[in-house]
């Protein structure tokens, strides 16, 4: 299985959890927060820019177990501060997830 499959299948089991979360408290319709979104989609775009400068950050995710422990710890962290902050940082994940997810669909590297 190639790395990016692999790395979507993750980003979409995150993705199912967030949402489930937000449905669970009844939250979907913050999806459409427009802070939420701007945050979310700004910090996809940084975490994807330290994929393609070639960053030591690559290096550290092709460790072994880096890719499940990484999701665990996402999904950590976002509901984590979902208990300070409310579902606003859920709906920014999602949007991050969101844009990872754009990325791979329309770059020409991953087809």
């Amino acid at each position: 299985m190639p790395d990016y499959r692999r790395d979507a299948g993750f980003a979409l089991l995150c993705g199912l959890v967030l949402v489930a979360y937000l449905h669970q408290m009844g939250a979907l319709g913050a999806l459409w927060s427009e802070s939420a979104i701007t945050v979310g989609v700004a910090v996809a775009l940084g975490v994807e820019a330290l994929f393609v400068l070639d960053t030591p950050v690559v290096a550290l995710w092709e460790r072994r177990g880096m890719r499940a422990a990484s999701a665990v710890a996402f999904i950590g962290a976002v509901g984590g501060l979902a208990v300070f902050l409310g579902p606003v940082v859920v709906v920014a994940a999602c949007w991050g997830l969101i844009t990872y997810f754009s990325i791979l669909a329309v770059s020409p590297c991953y087809r």
